[in-house]
């Protein structure tokens, strides 16, 4: 069979086409006439739009919005957002919540306004927090591992291999949690900040850490305090005044605790350590108050609407920022580049211009090296670095305290 043998053959004459052309505007006209009879109203009764329907319906409808009142209020679950967020409340219950889009209303104690387009502020956590709370899993009340609580009932013996064995320290994952009363964790609390505090309090106690390994300078730092070797960390102040500084205000009581047990007097008395996100926690990167002498206020995030170039590293803002993410949405909606510095190919990564897959814990000798160029070709701005941050700041080896410029430079005086 050649080519020209499968094609159809679709020879049709004039006359033909304008037949079947006709015939078909024929069948159309009848199809319709037909349709147009049967399509006539239905007489009296037989038709259900002459009587009354039921439309009660509708209301399930119409009435989901329904609320009874609302309230405004501030949200922070684990992060420094603290959106602005009204919720709507029907018959006691909170039903759903939604933002107020009144951010450009805001303004501090000198009359600055923060702008629109800050709006929304709510991300999905918001949208279902009273989930949260009308959850079958919402912990009401304390629970306690049980090895701890063991123990605890046990009078805190130290910290034998053995000890750590019977009562699962070196297995923790393997242990199981229990229930306690209010009371009963307030109580066991208290009594292991006082076993804490007695048993590292003095000469005793500073032979004990001694044996444990801890420096020497750390020792000597304590005063002969037990209860410095309690350090607690508060969380994040922008996550909530009341909530995230009352750890603290426990910790420096803790000073009403030494001046019992060493017996000084409450000028001589001292409290806890407080330490702080950077120094214990590590949620936030160390570094950053060295580069801009603040943690992590160093800008707007409205500034990232205007930037050409913006640089994750350590930086999730498509997951962990999720009420920002617009900004640097909208900085590429105007053709700024993203660079993400990241081990894995994840979200961020997805929308950036350039991904850099480092190897993990290898940030630090990343920026040291672009540190290291910067220095070199001169491209900073010494002025900046002088006044804000902790660059110029050397730390000695000898005495591992701050050199200063008058050990180096004679005569050397301050221009501040």
């Amino acid at each position: 069979m050649n080519q020209d043998d499968q094609k159809p053959n679709f020879d049709v004459t004039r006359r033909d086409f304008l037949q079947w052309l006709g015939i078909g505007a024929g069948g159309t006209v009848i199809g319709l006439s037909m349709g147009c009879r049967y399509l006539q109203p239905a007489p009296g009764e037989t038709n259900p739009l002459s009587r009354a329907v039921s439309r009660e319906w509708e209301k399930i409808y119409r009435d989901q919005y329904r609320y009874d009142r609302s309230f405004d209020w501030v949200c922070s679950p684990n992060d420094t957002h603290a959106c602005r967020i009204r919720s709507y409340v029907r018959n006691g219950i909170v039903v759903r919540s939604g933002a107020t889009y009144d951010i450009q209303d805001y303004a501090d104690l000198y009359g600055n306004h923060a702008t629109a387009n800050w709006n929304p502020r709510q991300c999905a956590k918001g949208y279902t927090f009273h989930r949260v709370l009308y959850g079958p899993y919402r912990l009401r009340h304390p629970i306690m591992r049980k090895g701890w609580k063991d123990w605890a009932d046990a009078g805190f013996p130290e910290m034998t291999p053995e000890t750590k064995a019977r009562y699962k320290f070196d297995a923790r994952g393997d242990d199981e949690f229990v229930q306690v009363s209010w009371e009963e964790a307030s109580q066991k609390i208290a009594r292991a900040l006082v076993s804490i505090s007695t048993r590292y309090s003095g000469e005793e106690g500073k032979k004990k850490l001694l044996a444990q390994g801890y420096q020497p300078e750390m020792v000597e730092a304590m005063g002969g305090a037990g209860t410095r070797c309690v350090k607690m960390r508060g969380g994040m102040g922008l996550l909530g005044v009341l909530g995230k500084y009352g750890i603290y205000r426990l910790n420096n009581s803790l000073a009403f605790l030494d001046e019992k047990i060493r017996n000084v007097d409450h000028e001589k008395a001292l409290a806890g350590r407080t330490w702080s996100n950077y120094t214990w926690h590590g949620d936030q990167a160390p570094g950053h108050p060295w580069v801009h002498g603040l943690q992590a206020s160093d800008c707007d995030f409205n500034d990232l609407r205007y930037s050409k170039l913006i640089i994750m590293d350590g930086k999730n803002l498509v997951e962990n920022k999720l009420t920002d993410s617009h900004w640097f949405i909208e900085c590429m909606e105007r053709g700024g580049k993203v660079v993400v510095i990241a081990p894995e190919y994840g979200p961020p990564s997805t929308k950036a211009d350039y991904w850099i897959p480092i190897r993990p814990a290898t940030d630090a000798a990343l920026w040291l090296g672009i540190t290291k160029l910067m220095m070199d070709q001169k491209k900073y701005d010494e002025d900046f670095v002088k006044r804000f941050t902790d660059f110029p700041l050397l730390v000695r080896t000898d005495n591992l305290k701050r050199l200063r410029a008058s050990e180096i430079f004679a005569n050397y005086r301050s221009g501040l």
